[in-house]
């Protein structure tokens, strides 16, 4: 089957995109079918919102030229619900439906998924895209039950988001071993930056030994990284871009993942550093908590079936105590990072995740 995917660049030099991510995974694990790529969202570099619209004009006239010469192929169409998405993508989708082409819309999380209230026009354009009679992919129950009693969707199939799983995890640490903190991803302010370097202020103020360490790239230059390497020092590393060996030795070096983003879909690089046994502490939004299982970090704590530490949503204090906590009792520290490996493990297979998919795509037929 020949099948059209819409994702950003898949390229990682140049786009650090969950989507992308996920376009990557299922085009390198599903050898059935042929996947042709379309480029379709907002690159790295790109500023302005005139230079947005006139690549959204550029692109939909390319759309339909590319439609018109794969006519027979299927459309996996990427729908993350940002307010640029939901303003551009709706266009592009209603096109390939008016030709009656067989299409799945996998939604990616964002900001509009869950929050309380949504500006008018926006949620009147999720209501009409939602009421199409096309599948509708979600990474996890919650998400499915959102589409499916606010907005009325009536082909809803949940397909949680799933990563590459290493061979081995990475090799744990001893009692004297500086903790490695690390984040993978965007580097914006939507995903806690500020609250993540007030944390590592006030750990460093309080004489606690850690080291961060960064990968990924800045949504807008130096927006964050001068202020990490200003306030926190020989503390503070940032590796650039990763991927291949590189990614795998960062992983590697890490012992906790923090991400204390303000609201998410199913993020690959959670998934990806639990599969390393790398503990996360992160916030509990959109669909974390269907994979994290927290610990309680406050007195003695169970510990058997937990994998992770949740924080508040913007609180750097409650960085600063799940650090501390991991950073004193060592031993909860390896234990929560084999059950995190454990989780991915177990509950993702990249072999049943491409199945599960291809029955998605015999849906359309």
């Amino acid at each position: 089957m020949n099948i059209i995917i819409t994702a950003p660049s898949l390229d990682p030099t140049k786009n650090v995109s969950g989507v992308s991510s996920v376009a990557q995974f299922i085009i390198q694990n599903n050898s059935k079918d042929r996947y042709l790529h379309f480029l379709l969202g907002k690159s790295d570099e790109e500023k302005g919102w005139l230079n947005r619209l006139r690549r959204t004009w550029k692109a939909y006239r390319e759309w339909k030229t590319f439609l018109g010469r794969e006519e027979e192929a299927l459309i996996h169409y990427s729908f993350p619900l940002s307010a640029p998405s939901i303003l551009r993508d709706p266009l592009f989708m209603s096109f390939a439906r008016r030709r009656g082409r067989k299409m799945v819309v996998h939604i990616h999380g964002g900001l509009f998924l869950t929050a309380r209230k949504i500006p008018f026009i926006l949620e009147r354009i999720m209501r009409w895209v939602f009421s199409w009679d096309v599948t509708f992919i979600v990474l996890s129950e919650g998400e499915r039950r959102i589409l499916e009693e606010r907005f009325g969707a009536k082909k809803v199939v949940v397909l949680p988001n799933c990563p590459d799983i290493p061979v081995s995890p990475r090799v744990g640490i001893d009692a004297g071993h500086i903790l490695t903190l690390g984040y993978l991803g965007r580097i914006e302010p939507n995903k806690g930056m500020k609250e993540l370097l007030d944390a590592c202020i006030e750990m460093k103020r309080r004489g606690m030994r850690f080291k961060l360490r960064f990968a990924g790239k800045e949504q807008r230059k130096d927006e964050f990284l001068p202020d990490y390497e200003a306030h926190l020092g020989e503390c503070f590393e940032y590796v650039g871009l990763v991927s291949g060996e590189s990614k795998d030795a960062f992983l590697r070096s890490l012992d906790v993942f923090v991400m204390p983003t303000y609201f998410e879909g199913l993020p690959m690089s959670l998934l990806e550093c639990m599969g390393y046994g790398v503990v996360p502490v992160v916030t509990p939004v959109g669909s974390i908590p269907d994979v994290v299982k927290p610990c309680e970090i406050c007195g003695e704590s169970d510990i058997e079936d937990a994998n992770g530490v949740f924080v508040d949503v913007r609180s750097a204090e409650g960085i600063v105590c799940a650090v501390a906590w991991l950073d004193k009792h060592r031993q909860a520290l390896a234990s929560l990072g084999m059950n995190a490996r454990r989780t991915i493990v177990q509950r993702f297979s990249p072999e049943a995740y491409v199945e599960k998919l291809r029955v998605v795509y015999g849906m359309t037929e």
